[in-house]
C-alpha cells in the first residue's frame, strides 16, 4: 500500500503559478478569484479518464517512488496573510495526492493496489494544516500527556456531559456489533483458557472472561485510548504482558503510542518504550554545498527531482548563475529563453519559482547550456518537490527553500559563487520526518535459559503530502531487543537491500529450537526490502535465508516441533504467493493457492488486491500439516499446504451462497489457537471477534460465531437521534442511528439507557443517517456518496429508495441535511468531471409520490459542501447553510423553491468547515472547521455580518462538531479528534475549554446530535455511541441564596405564572424553551416585587423556564394544560 500511495501524487498535473492582483478591494473579491482559480485547474485534472490515470501511475511505477507534485503560488507581498494561508489551502487540496484516487471505483483502486480507505484520504485532505498541506497527527501525542496532568482540575461552572465524575457520559453500545481487531490472544493465567484479551485497531484493549459462551467484554482501563495492534505474553512470567500499537498497513489512519506492559496480569499498564520522540523535522538526503564565498560557505537542504529530468545520481560542482529571460522585474523566473544564455551555458543556472510550470523554467535553462538547475523557493517553509513531465529534460535540478535562495542571489551581487551539488548516498531520503516508535507490528519473548529476551518489530509508515511526504517513524524502524523487561532497548543489525538500505521487518517468529525467525515488509522511507525471510540462532546476528521475489508485506508460520520447517505467506504484484520449507531454507518451494468461491476473488489472490491490509498464516502447534490462511475468507489445509478447503464466508453472494461453512465477517487479522486444545481457536477481523469450538468441521458447518457481546468498538462515521415520543408519538424515547465503517447503519429503536444491542438495517459503509425531528417518524439512511439512500419508517410502513445509482457523486461519506417541516432532503452530489463539479442535489418528495430530484448549483459554491444544517425557525421553506471545502459558509434561503444564495463567510475562515449549527435565532450561527494550525471554532450572533473567534485556549487538533447547551448558553460542547471538549464562558473573547472526558476517552468524536429533551449524542471513531445529558445546574452557583429561594407557582399552570425571588432586587432575564430548545418566550425587566408571567400565548405542553439574574441562574419545568 505504502509504495502505491507514494505514487498517488503522480496522478496530478502541473500546478501554474498566476500573477499577483494588482488590486484587490475586499476579501470576499480575493476569495471569489482563487477559489475560481483552484476550481479551473481541478477541473483540468479532474476531468482526465480513468484510463489516464491509471496510464499514468503504470508509467509511474517504472520511476522512483518519491516523484511528488508540487504547488507554484504567487509573490503575494499584496496579500493579507489570511488569503495567504487560504491561496495554501486551495493549491495544497487542488495536487491533493488523493484527488482522482476518491473517483474510482473499487476495481479500479484494487488495479493499483490502493486500499479500500476512501474515508481516510477524504480526512487526510480535511484536517490538513493549511500552511504545510499535511495534517498534524503528532499534536495529538503531545496533548494527551497534557491532558493527563490537566484532567482533574476544577470545573468553576457549568455541567456538561462528562465534565466530572459524577455527570459521566453514558455508553450506548452498540453491544453486539464490534469493528477491527488484529490483536487476540488467550489469557495464559486462567487455567480453563476462557479468557480472551483482544485489542481494536482504534478501540483499546478489552477482556472477556469466557470466550466460549459469548459472555460480555469490558474495556481494559488504560488512559488513552490505544490502537492496539499486537499483545503478547512473558513465558517465565506469564502476569507479565506487553502491547504493541499502531498500524502501519493503512498509510497513517491508526497511528500508534510504542509499547506498554503489564505486570499484574493485564490490569494495569505502562507505556515502556517508543511514541513520538520529537518534532516534525524536513530531512533531506541531498545538499547545495556552498564552497565559496566563504562568508556563506555551507550545506543548505534541497529537494532532488525525479518527475523529470536526470537524477542528482553524482556530485556536481560548477559556478551558479541567475538566469535573466528578458522580462524585466521577473526576468529570475526563467519562464521565458534565457537572454544570459552565454553566461548560464556550462554553469548551474539559479531561478525563482513562480508563474510558469518547474519543467518549463528548467527546459529553458537546458536550452541555454545549462549543466544543473537550483530553484528557489518563493514562499517560506522547507523546499518541495518538483513536478511536471518532458521527456526531453536531461539535466538534473533541486529546490531549496526560499530563505537560502535569497542568500545565494544575494552573495551573486558580489561575486562569483562556487557550490558543489551533493547527490544522495544509500540510506538518507527526503521529506518530513516524524520521529519515534509509532508502529509495532509485531512482538515476541523468547525464553533463553530463564531469560526474557523482547523482540519488537517496529515498522514505518507516512503522511503523503501535497507537496512533501511526511514519514512516520522514518529510519527509526527496525528490529529492537531488551533483555530486563523494556527498560532497555537495542536496535539490532539487520541485513540491508541491495540498494543499502535496512530491512524492515513485519512478523517475528520462535521456532522449536529457539531459532528467532523474523519476515519483513517493504519500508515506507525506502520502498524497498520487502519479501525476506532471515533468522537467527544467538537472537543478535540475523542471516537471510529466504527471498520472495517483488515481494512486499510477508508473513510466516513455524513449526512447534519441527525445526526448520517454515511456511511462508507474501504479497506480490500480482497477487499473492506462498512457500514453504522443511530444512530452513536450504531447499523449499511454491505451496498451492486458496481458492475463495467468491466470483469475485481472483483464484491467485485470496485477498482480493488487499494483502497488505488483510493477510493471516497460523500453523496447527500441534500438526505441522494443518494451516490456516486469511485474506477476506479464512481457509483450512490438512496437508500442509498442498490443497485448501474454505471454512467461511463474508456473505451469501457470488456463488458463497453455496457453502455450508459459516458467516465470518471479512477481512482477516489475527488468530490464537486455545492452549491445550488446537481444535478451537479465536479470530480478529474487521467485524471484531470471532471463536469457534471445531475447526475441523468448519468447512462444513455453522461452527465459527461472533463473540462482539459488548465489545463496543465500532468506527462511525455520523449518527442521527430521533425526538421523544412527546413529539414523535413513538413508543420510549431512545431511538436513534448511525453509519459505520464497513459495518452498515446500526439502528437503535425503542432501546432502554445504557448500552444496548443495534440492528444493521444497511449494509456496507452506513454513510449520513438523519431522523425527522416532528411526527413523521422517520428517518434516513445512505451507502456511500449518494448510491443507495432510503426513506424507513420507524412505526411500520415500507421502505422507499429515494436514490440508487453506480457513480461516484458527492463525497465517499456525503454530507446531508434534512428539513424535517417539509421532508426534503438536501445532499453533496459534487463530481470533478461535472460542469459545474460543485453541486448540491435537492431530494423532495421523500415519503410518498416521485422523488423530485434538482441539482442547486451557484457560483458561490466554489468547492463541495462539507457540512450542512437547516434552520428550525423557518418552517415554511427552508433556510438552509451550507460549509466547504475551501472555507466558505454560504446561505440559501428559500432553497426549497429557487434559493437565494449569500456567502456569509468571516473574512478569516481558512480551512475546510466540519460542522455549522443554529443558537437561538436564525442570528445565533455556530461553525468549526477540520484542519490543524487552524483558528477551528467561530460564532456570530448577528447572522454572519460579524464573526467571533472563540478558540480561547482549545489546543491545534481538528474539530468534527459543536453544539451549545439551550439551558445555559455560556455552555457549548465540541467534538474533536480527542474527544468531547466543552466551555462554561463560551461568551468571552477568551473561552476556556476543558475535556468532557469522563465516562468517555481520548478517542475521535465524528459527530454530535441533541435531542429536543437536552440529550446529546455523540457518535465515535472506535468506541461506538455515547449519550450524556445537558443540565442548567451551574456548579458555582449550588449554594447561591437566590437561587435556592427561586419560586415559580403554579406548576401545572393554566397560563399564568408567578415569579418569587425573595429579597431580591435587580434585572431579570428570562426565557422559556420548547422540548425542541426553541425560545418561544423572553423578557427582561428589574425585579422589585413578584411578577406575573401571561403564558397564555404559548401551546399546551411542556416548556424550560431559564432565568439569570445578577449573580444567579435558575431553571424549573414548567407544565402548561
Amino acid at each position: 500500500m505504502k509504495k502505491q500511495l507514494f505514487l498517488l501524487n503522480l496522478l496530478v498535473f502541473l500546478v501554474f503559478g498566476c500573477n499577483n492582483p494588482k488590486s484587490e478591494t475586499s476579501v470576499e473579491k480575493n476569495s471569489s478569484t482563487l477559489d475560481s482559480q483552484v476550481n479551473t485547474n481541478e477541473n483540468l485534472v479532474e476531468k482526465q479518464e480513468t484510463s489516464t490515470v491509471l496510464s499514468t501511475v503504470n508509467t509511474a511505477k517504472t520511476k522512483t517512488s518519491s516523484s511528488y507534485i508540487s504547488q507554484t503560488y504567487n509573490d503575494c507581498e499584496e496579500l493579507s496573510e489570511t488569503e495567504v494561508l487560504r491561496k495554501k489551502h486551495q493549491q495544497f487540496l487542488q495536487n491533493s495526492p488523493f484527488k482522482n484516487t476518491l473517483n474510482l471505483t473499487k476495481s479500479e483502486r484494487k488495479a493499483l493496489g490502493i486500499p479500500p480507505k476512501k474515508y481516510y484520504e477524504l480526512e487526510w485532505e480535511l484536517t490538513m494544516n493549511p500552511e504545510t498541506g499535511r495534517p498534524n497527527p503528532e499534536n495529538l501525542h503531545r496533548l494527551r500527556n497534557q491532558l493527563l496532568e490537566e484532567r482533574l482540575q476544577a470545573i468553576s461552572e457549568g455541567r456538561t456531559p462528562g465534565d466530572a465524575s459524577n455527570n459521566n457520559w453514558v455508553e450506548r453500545g452498540p453491544n453486539n456489533v464490534g469493528g477491527r481487531v488484529r490483536a487476540v490472544m488467550f489469557d495464559p493465567n486462567d487455567a480453563t483458557y476462557r479468557t480472551v484479551y483482544a485489542g481494536g485497531v482504534s478501540g483499546g484493549l478489552w477482556k472477556n472472561t469466557d470466550i466460549t459462551a459469548n459472555t460480555a467484554w469490558t474495556r481494559v482501563n488504560i488512559p488513552d485510548n490505544l490502537a492496539v495492534s499486537t499483545i503478547t505474553y512473558d513465558p517465565n512470567n506469564t502476569n507479565v504482558f506487553y502491547l504493541g500499537t499502531g498500524e502501519s498497513y493503512v498509510g497513517g489512519d491508526v497511528n500508534g503510542d510504542g509499547v506498554w506492559k503489564s505486570v499484574d496480569g493485564g490490569n494495569t499498564w505502562t507505556k515502556i518504550f517508543g511514541g513520538i520522540s520529537g518534532a516534525t523535522t524536513f530531512e533531506s538526503a541531498a545538499a547545495v554545498r556552498v564552497n565559496t564565498p566563504a562568508g556563506i560557505a555551507n550545506d543548505y537542504a534541497c529537494y532532488p527531482t525525479t518527475a523529470f529530468g536526470l537524477p542528482l545520481s553524482s556530485n556536481i560542482t560548477s559556478d551558479i548563475v541567475l538566469v535573466n529571460d528578458g522580462s524585466g522585474a521577473t526576468s529570475t523566473l526563467g519562464c521565458n529563453g534565457l537572454t544570459n544564455a552565454a553566461q548560464v551555458s556550462g554553469k548551474i543556472a539559479l531561478i525563482r519559482r513562480g508563474n510558469c510550470t518547474f519543467a518549463q523554467k528548467v527546459k529553458n535553462a537546458q536550452n541555454a547550456g545549462a549543466i544543473a538547475v537550483i530553484m528557489m523557493n518563493n514562499i517560506d517553509g522547507t523546499p518541495v518537490p518538483m513536478g511536471g513531465t518532458d521527456e526531453t529534460i536531461t539535466i538534473p535540478s533541486v529546490m531549496i527553500s526560499k530563505a537560502d535562495g535569497d542568500i545565494l542571489q544575494a552573495a551573486l551581487g558580489s561575486g562569483n559563487v562556487n557550490v558543489t551539488l551533493i547527490a544522495p548516498e544509500p540510506g538518507q531520503f527526503t521529506g518530513n520526518l516524524v520521529p519515534g516508535i509509532q508502529y509495532v507490528n509485531d512482538i515476541k519473548i523468547r525464553n533463553n535459559g530463564g531469560v526474557s529476551e523482547i523482540y519488537l518489530a517496529a515498522g514505518d509508515s507516512f503522511y503523503s503530502a501535497a507537496n512533501a511526504v511526511t514519514y512516520m517513524s522514518g529510519p527509526d524502524y527496525g528490529l529492537y531487543k531488551s533483555v530486563d523487561g523494556g527498560a532497555n532497548w537495542q536496535k539490532l543489525n539487520l541485513p540491508e537491500t541491495a540498494n543499502g538500505n535496512p530491512l524492515c521487518p513485519n512478523d517475528i517468529e520462535v521456532g522449536v529450537d529457539n531459532t528467532i525467525w523474523l519476515s519483513t515488509i517493504k519500508s515506507t522511507v525506502y520502498n524497498d526490502g520487502g519479501g525476506k525471510v532471515l533468522s537467527s540462532t544467538d537472537g543478535v546476528n540475523f542471516f537471510e535465508r529466504f527471498e520472495v521475489l517483488d515481494g512486499d508485506r510477508t508473513q510466516i508460520a513455524v513449526s512447534s516441533s519441527a525445526a526448520g520447517k517454515v511456511y511462508v505467506l507474501a504479497e506480490v504484484p500480482t497477487g499473492v504467493e506462498m512457500y514453504s520449507t522443511s530444512n530452513s531454507f536450504v531447499s523449499s518451494g511454491p505451496m498451492a493457492l486458496p481458492n475463495d468461491a467468491d466470483t469475485g476473488i481472483p483464484a491467485n489472490d485470496f485477498c482480493r488486491g488487499q494483502a497488505f491490509f488483510d493477510l493471516m498464516l497460523e500453523v496447527d502447534p500441534n500438526n505441522d500439516n494443518i494451516l490456516y490462511a486469511g485474506g477476506i475468507d479464512l481457509f483450512r489445509s490438512t496437508n500442509g499446504g498442498g490443497t485448501w478447503t474454505q471454512i467461511s464466508k463474508w456473505s451469501n453472494n457470488n456463488f458463497l451462497s453455496g457453502l455450508s461453512c459459516s458467516l465470518v465477517h471479512a477481512d482477516q487479522h489475527g488468530m490464537a489457537f486455545r492452549p491445550g486444545n488446537s481444535n478451537q481457536a479465536i479470530f480478529g477481523n474487521d467485524g471484531g471477534v470471532y471463536y469457534t469450538g471445531s475447526l475441523s468441521t468448519a468447512a462444513t458447518s455453522n461452527v465459527i460465531f461472533a463473540r462482539n457481546n459488548n465489545l463496543n468498538i465500532t468506527q462511525f462515521y455520523s449518527l442521527g437521534v430521533a425526538p421523544t415520543s412527546a413529539v414523535s408519538g413513538l413508543p420510549g424515547n431512545n431511538y436513534f442511528a448511525a453509519g459505520s465503517q464497513d459495518n452498515g447503519t446500526q439502528y437503535f429503536g425503542n432501546v432502554v439507557e445504557g448500552v444496548n444491542s443495534s440492528v444493521q438495517s444497511q449494509g456496507g459503509d452506513g454513510a449520513y443517517t438523519m431522523f425527522d425531528q416532528g411526527a413523521d417518524r422517520y428517518y434516513i439512511s445512505n451507502y456511500v456518496y449518494n448510491q443507495q439512500i432510503i426513506y424507513r419508517p420507524m412505526a411500520g410502513g415500507t421502505t422507499r429508495t429515494i436514490n440508487a445509482e453506480g457513480t461516484a457523486n458527492g463525497a465517499f461519506i456525503a454530507p446531508m441535511g434534512l428539513d424535517s417541516s417539509l421532508d426534503i432532503l438536501y445532499a453533496d452530489y459534487s463530481l470533478g468531471t461535472a460542469t459545474p463539479p460543485n453541486r448540491i442535489r435537492r431530494y423532495t418528495n421523500l415519503k410518498s409520490g416521485t422523488v423530485g430530484k434538482t441539482l442547486l448549483t451557484n457560483d458561490l459554491l466554489t468547492s463541495p459542501p462539507t457540512a450542512f444544517t437547516v434552520s428550525p425557525y423557518t418552517t415554511t421553506s427552508t433556510t438552509l447553510l451550507v460549509g466547504t471545502r475551501l472555507g466558505r459558509l454560504l446561505r440559501l434561503t428559500n432553497a426549497n423553491t429557487t434559493p437565494v444564495w449569500a456567502d456569509i463567510s468571516g473574512p478569516s475562515f481558512v480551512g475546510s468547515i466540519s460542522d455549522v449549527e443554529y443558537g437561538r435565532n436564525n442570528n445565533e450561527i455556530f461553525v468549526t472547521f477540520h484542519n490543524y494550525n487552524v483558528v477551528s471554532i467561530w460564532y456570530t450572533n448577528d447572522g454572519g455580518l460579524t464573526w467571533q473567534n472563540k478558540e480561547g485556549n482549545f489546543p491545534d487538533i481538528p474539530v468534527k462538531a459543536i453544539l451549545q447547551n439551550p439551558l445555559n448558553t455560556e455552555e457549548v460542547i465540541i467534538g474533536t479528534e480527542l474527544g468531547v471538549w466543552f466551555t462554561n464562558n463560551f461568551s468571552s473573547p477568551t473561552p476556556t475549554w476543558n475535556q468532557s472526558y469522563n465516562g468517555m476517552s481520548n478517542v475521535k468524536v465524528t459527530d454530535l446530535d441533541l435531542r429536543n429533551d437536552n440529550t446529546v449524542f455523540a457518535a465515535t471513531y472506535g468506541r461506538g455511541i455515547f449519550s450524556g445529558v445537558f443540565t442548567s445546574t451551574t456548579l458555582s452557583n449550588n449554594d447561591n441564596e437566590f437561587a435556592k429561594a427561586t419560586k415559580m407557582y403554579p406548576n401545572p399552570s393554566n397560563g399564568i405564572v408567578n415569579l418569587s425571588i425573595p429579597n431580591y432586587t435587580g434585572n431579570i432575564k428570562i426565557e422559556f424553551y420548547d422540548i425542541n430548545g426553541k425560545v418561544v418566550y423572553s423578557d427582561n425587566f428589574d425585579y422589585l416585587f413578584e411578577k406575573a408571567i401571561d403564558l397564555n400565548s404559548l401551546q399546551s405542553g411542556i416548556y424550560i423556564a431559564r432565568i439569570e439574574g445578577d449573580g444567579f441562574n435558575y431553571s424549573e419545568k414548567i407544565i402548561k394544560k
